[in-house]
C-alpha cells in the first residue's frame, strides 16, 4: 500500500467447485479484516483504514473442498463514474451479496443501468432498496457533489437460490461538446480585413438541450461581446497569430472548450520598405557600372 487509505472495495472471482464447501477465505493478517465463505464474482466494500505499509493477504480454501479452486482477488480504490460492477452469485452459494461504495463528483442526476442475465436480485443503496432487477433496469438518482454512496446488491430473497449473474453501470455525469464554426480568414488589417465573425455549435452527450453559457477569451484584439453564442472579434494592427478560446458550460454537464488559431498580416510588413529600398539602390548601382564598362 503506498498511501493511507480509509475505505478500498475487495474484489474476488472464485471458481473450479459447485460444492457449497468449495469456497475460499481471504485475510490480511496485520489487520484482521477478513471475507468468509467466498464463491463466484463479487465485491464487499471495506470501511477499513490502512496505513501506507505492506500487509500480508492470506487465502484459504475450505478444508472440505471437493477439488481443486482457482481465484483472482484485487483491492482497489473508492471509484468515480463511469464505473462498472459485474458478479456471479451461485445458486449453492452462503455468500448472497455484493456491496461497492462509489464518490459522485458533481450534484446532479446520475443514471445507473442495473442488469441481471440470469436469476434476480434487489439493488439497494444506502440500504434503501431502489429495485428488484430481472433483466435490465434503468434507474436515476439524484447525488450531491462529493458524497459517497453504498451500492449492494443482494439475492437474499430475491433471486433465493438462484444463479444470479448481475451487472451494474453507474454512468458519468453527461457532457458538452463544444467546436467553434465559421473560421477565421487571413486578415489584413491595413487593407480594411480586421474583422471575423465566429460562433459556437454545443451538442449534449445524453441527447438534451440544456441552457449553454459560453465564454470567449483571446491572446490579442477585442469582441463585441464574450459571452454570445455568435460574436465578432476585431484584429489589431500588426503581423501575428492569435488563439481564440470558447469555454461552454451548462448546469450538470462537464463543460468543454475549443481553440482556434487566427493570423493577421499587414499589406506591406514594416520590414519589407527598407529591403526594398535596398534592392531599388543595389540596382541602381549594377546599372550605373554595367554603363561605365561600356564607355
Amino acid at each position: 500500500m503506498s498511501r493511507d487509505v480509509t475505505e478500498f472495495l475487495f474484489y474476488y472471482k472464485i471458481t473450479g467447485g459447485t460444492d457449497p464447501l468449495d469456497v475460499a477465505y481471504v485475510s490480511i493478517d496485520e489487520t484482521g479484516d477478513h471475507w468468509d465463505y467466498l464463491m463466484g464474482e463479487g465485491w464487499a466494500d471495506c470501511d477499513c483504514p490502512l496505513n501506507a505499509s505492506t500487509y500480508t493477504v492470506t487465502i484459504e480454501v475450505d478444508a472440505a473442498a471437493t477439488g481443486p479452486i482457482a481465484f483472482v482477488i484485487g483491492f482497489h480504490l473508492t471509484p468515480q463514474p463511469p464505473v462498472d460492477f459485474t458478479g456471479f452469485i451461485p445458486a449453492n452459494s452462503d455468500t448472497r451479496y455484493s456491496s461497492f461504495g462509489t464518490i459522485f463528483p458533481s450534484t446532479t442526476s446520475y443514471t445507473l443501468m442495473l442488469g441481471a442475465t440470469s436469476g434476480s436480485y434487489e439493488f439497494f443503496v444506502d440500504g434503501t432498496s431502489q429495485a428488484v432487477v430481472t433483466g435490465n433496469t434503468q434507474v436515476s438518482l439524484d447525488f450531491e457533489e462529493g458524497s459517497f454512496h453504498l451500492l449492494e446488491i443482494s439475492s437474499l430473497s430475491v433471486g433465493a437460490d438462484e444463479d444470479v449473474r448481475w451487472n451494474v453501470q453507474v454512468q458519468g455525469q453527461p457532457k458538452l461538446e463544444v467546436r467553434i464554426v465559421n473560421p477565421c480568414p487571413v486578415l489584413n488589417p491595413e487593407s480594411g480585413q480586421s474583422v471575423c465573425v465566429v460562433g459556437a455549435e454545443a451538442t449534449a452527450s445524453d441527447g438534451g438541450s440544456p441552457t449553454v453559457s459560453y465564454l470567449w477569451t483571446a491572446s490579442g484584439g477585442e469582441f463585441n461581446s464574450t459571452t454570445s453564442r455568435w460574436v465578432q472579434w476585431t484584429a489589431p494592427a500588426g503581423a501575428a497569430s492569435f488563439t481564440l478560446t470558447l469555454q461552454a458550460s451548462a448546469s450538470g454537464y462537464v463543460s468543454d472548450s475549443d481553440s482556434l488559431s487566427v493570423q493577421v498580416v499587414p499589406e506591406f510588413p514594416s520590414v519589407a520598405v527598407p529591403l526594398l529600398l535596398v534592392l531599388l539602390l543595389a540596382l541602381m548601382a549594377l546599372a550605373r557600372s554595367r554603363n561605365k564598362s561600356k564607355e
